[in-house]
């Protein structure tokens, strides 16, 4: 089985609730970026990840999805994925990874020890 038809239902979903992304694949994972319509969009795709993989072991695809407009403005949020570490998420966003650490420190109390499915403040 691809990683795509593995993770089939969660593209369908996307498809199905408006959000716009892309795939690409290498080296065993399957990178899903992408952008949701609404926060209640972005969770319908972590929910049916969720489903999928529950305990998100085996590390074989990164969903990186942003949602709606978040209140407040100039602040993003990501949720942590199996391989993450604060330096490769930083640069994702053109940031380093003192400065995720920082805005998280209520609860990162290590910034070597985040965990998959954590919701980290990315500062804008």
């Amino acid at each position: 089985m691809s990683l795509q038809e593995k993770y089939q239902s969660i593209l369908e979903l996307a498809n199905q609730n408006g959000t716009t992304y892309s795939l690409s694949e290498g080296d065993g994972v399957l990178h899903i970026d992408g952008s949701a319509p609404s926060e209640e969009a972005k969770q319908q795709l972590w929910d049916e990840y969720n489903r999928i993989d529950p305990d998100y072991r085996p590390g074989d695809v990164m969903l990186d999805i942003s949602g709606g407009a978040a209140a407040g403005g100039g602040s993003n949020t990501y949720t942590v994925q199996a391989g993450d570490n604060l330096t490769k998420i930083g640069a994702k966003y053109g940031i380093t990874w003192n400065a995720i650490y920082e805005a998280n420190r209520d609860i990162i109390s290590d910034p070597d020890m985040i965990h998959p499915g954590q919701e980290l403040k990315i500062p804008g």
